[in-house]
């Protein structure tokens, strides 16, 4: 199985980066795992028209087969536990490549939340893109530790 992580616009901060490219890095122990990113629209139009520019983007790069997880606040709040159940499920039936998809500053257009198999809230708060990046990250390298019994989670 693959995961891919499509995300809008390139991570600014050289830290976040850093940490999003450790986590892949620990990640791709156990499977293959890419980030994708599509352009951000730029913030100087109206807000209907950034989202649906960068929602056609990201559908774009959204294969009929993946199974999409979109993350918006109006998602499912899973604990690490259930995020590794999930996973878990997800390996086993080992049909469909995995995609999670994180949306711009001003998150994902409907169309993008229509087409996700599922919708993942990382936080009640809102975080930074680039943020949400390292949290998911975090979160799937702790889901295989915990499916692997290793000392990382606790």
């Amino acid at each position: 199985m693959k995961i891919k992580i499509l995300l809008v616009g390139k991570p600014a901060n050289p830290h976040y980066a850093a940490l999003a490219q450790e986590y892949c890095r620990r990640i791709g122990h156990y499977l293959d795992i890419a980030v994708e990113t599509v352009a951000a629209q730029k913030l100087d139009q109206p807000v209907a028209q950034v989202r649906s520019r960068e929602a056609q983007r990201l559908l774009a790069k959204i294969d009929g087969k993946e199974w999409c997880v979109a993350l918006d606040r109006s998602g499912a709040f899973w604990d690490s536990e259930r995020l590794a159940k999930k996973m878990n499920g997800w390996l086993q039936s080992g049909q469909r490549p995995l995609c999670f998809v994180v949306g711009g500053p001003l998150g994902l257009d409907v169309p993008v939340l229509q087409r996700a198999d599922e919708k993942l809230a990382l936080s009640a708060f809102t975080l930074a893109h680039e943020l949400a990046l390292v949290v998911l990250l975090e979160q799937l390298y702790r889901a295989f530790t915990i499916l692997r019994g290793e000392k990382y989670h606790k």
